[in-house]
């Protein structure tokens, strides 16, 4: 199966029904087939084939999906990239990774890429009497024979071990092999609607667009600047009647933090996902006493490998108990294995090692494509635990060593979640010193939180440094913007 045939079950019988609904526009199941073929045909008079590459840089928007759908059904990969990104790293990430041509809603981005040869193409194409002749010839032709679902499908960003982004390439297998997984696991339907939160250009968007599609589910795209007003995601969810989010931990506290699910509002939701970071205990079992009826599911993997493990909540964990990121998903095969690859004893702490149907095909980097390594070593640790289920260990990039001590900054952000008042945590080093911010209240006393890591950490692996802020910056993927983080403590001396 390919990306592009997500649409053509619900077609059948949903054709009508709406499939995306953006800020004042939607398109039904059968205008968005139809606005896919449009922009496939768009791509295809251009010059571009099977096997070339093409950027979307967009708001989202219906249009940005049927741009995803009509590269799928041209055999094109598509790069979704980060709109609030610099036009320097746009120009970077084109060419090294053979990008030419360019989607996009921003007027004039080819000027801003003078380093870069590129053309632009503009997004928005409605359906003619050419794409409804053209889309029949398509619908009552066979699959191609050289199609396949090893095919290239999509490429995402991810920061390189330099700095320099690298682009992790993923197949039409890839994807579904997760998508078809996740949609079994939170038994995705006809009758959900999800609320569409991430960003295009990170993985937790895969599931909202592929996994609501091939479910004939209705999918909402949240407003640009919904996850700093949180009241535009209650309104969201309130008049759509969302069924499904899948969002990281950050947004749902800042939910919880404005109290929006009071008075009864948000208990449309039936299934709550959460991936990207640690979700603290206490404020997860706040989230499920305030939605008691709400399923809530952790996912956990990279973005090569997407969810390779997942865990189900049977109820809110207590204060103190360890949240495990769960057992093998997506038909994965996960290991811990030592820095030799043998595989670690029960209950040692090794390497998550994964292989599968969803590793992705390899790196787009500025030298070339690097293949993937198979098994995949993913640079995260764990712990498998008496219950079977997998507990985490941190990053290999997360072992440092301060002041001739070997600390695990994952051990120091755990202890300091711990604290009152404390509800977001990072640790990290800058010069000789052991930094961490904490998010929460900005008049917290630090020495406190101090005291209380030093109850369950060495004392060389207390910070020496604590800063605490209202809350801690993020990149538009709602992921810590660690490189602000240590500009801010360079700042504070």
């Amino acid at each position: 199966m390919l990306l592009h045939q997500v649409i053509d079950g619900p077609l059948a019988d949903r054709g009508s029904e709406p499939a995306i609904i953006g800020e004042g526009v939607f398109s039904s199941y059968a205008d968005l087939a139809l606005r896919a073929c449009a922009q496939m045909i768009r791509l295809q008079d251009i010059g571009l084939t099977a096997g070339d590459r093409i950027a979307v840089i967009a708001q989202k928007s219906p249009d940005v999906i049927a741009a995803f759908l009509g590269a799928a059904r041209a055999g094109i990969t598509y790069a979704p990239l980060d709109t609030q990104a610099s036009s320097f790293y746009w120009a970077m990430v084109l060419k090294d990774f053979g990008i030419s041509h360019v989607l996009s809603d921003i007027p004039g981005l080819a000027d801003q890429l003078d380093s870069v040869c590129v053309h632009e193409v503009a997004l928005e194409t409605g359906p003619d009497a050419r794409t409804v002749e053209q889309y029949a010839l398509i619908q009552s032709a066979p699959p191609s024979a050289s199609r396949t679902s090893d095919d290239d499908a999509y490429i995402l960003t991810t920061s390189g071990s330099t700095g320099r982004p690298k682009g992790v390439l993923l197949s039409h297998r890839n994807a579904l092999a997760f998508v078809d997984w996740a949609a079994q696991e939170t038994a995705l339907g006809p009758e959900d609607t999800l609320l569409s939160v991430a960003p295009f250009h990170f993985d937790l968007s895969v599931f909202d667009i592929y996994g609501g599609l091939s479910r004939g589910a209705r999918i909402v795209l949240a407003p640009g600047a919904a996850t700093t007003f949180p009241g535009l995601l209650i309104e969201a969810i309130e008049r759509h009647r969302v069924t499904v989010l899948y969002t990281v931990p950050t947004v749902l506290r800042i939910l919880l933090e404005a109290d929006a699910f009071a008075d009864g509002a948000g208990k449309s939701l039936r299934a709550i996902i959460y991936a990207g970071e640690p979700f603290a205990p206490r404020p997860l079992a706040q989230l499920m006493g305030a939605l008691p009826e709400a399923t809530v599911f952790n996912f956990f993997g990279p973005t090569e490998t997407n969810v390779c493990l997942a865990h189900r909540f049977a109820g809110a964990p207590n204060a103190t108990q360890e949240i495990p990121i769960g057992r093998p998903a997506s038909d994965a095969t996960v290991k811990l294995v030592d820095d030799a690859g043998e595989e670690v004893a029960r209950g040692d702490i090794g390497q998550i090692q994964v292989d599968g149907p969803t590793v992705m095909k390899g790196y787009l980097t500025a030298d070339g494509f690097v293949p993937a390594k198979r098994p995949y070593p993913t640079g995260d640790f764990a712990q498998q635990g008496a219950d079977g289920a997998y507990y985490f260990r941190g990053r290999r990039d997360q072992q440092v060593k301060v002041r001739g001590l070997r600390i695990e900054l994952g051990s120091v952000e755990n202890a300091l979640l711990h604290a009152d008042g404390v509800k977001e945590a990072v640790a990290f080093v800058a010069g000789n010193d052991l930094v961490a911010f904490v998010g929460g209240d900005p008049a917290l006393d630090t020495r406190m939180v101090g005291k209380i890591c030093a109850k369950s950490l060495s004392s060389g692996a207390v910070p020496h440094r604590i800063v605490a802020v209202s809350k801690l910056p993020r990149l538009s993927n709602g992921k810590l913007d660690l490189a602000r983080l240590k500009a801010m403590a360079a700042e504070r001396g």
